[in-house]
């Protein structure tokens, strides 16, 4: 039996940002993008993904979890320009 992809891939195998954000209250929003995987498209324009972390934390890479989002909150990681510190 083959094993679960949930268990196999790590957040350096991601191909794919979600946008998301955190409502503080209501004039206080942090907008954010966590990475993900795309593994299925679902009807109605919506993808079924593998994300990796939780919200904004850093040092969370290790937690992954599955949803179900609006096919235009995610983008291809070709969008973002990669920073190197050198």
């Amino acid at each position: 039996m083959a094993k679960p992809i949930k268990n196999t891939v790590e957040i350096k195998d991601a191909t794919h940002k979600l946008s998301c954000s955190h409502a503080f209250n209501e004039k206080s929003r942090y907008d954010y993008w966590m990475d993900c995987i795309v593994l299925k498209r679902m009807p109605n324009n919506r993808l079924k993904i593998l994300i990796f972390g939780e919200r904004y934390w850093k040092y969370h890479d290790d937690k992954k979890q599955i949803r179900y989002v609006d096919e235009d909150r995610v983008k291809p990681n070709s969008n973002f320009r990669s920073v190197v510190n050198e």
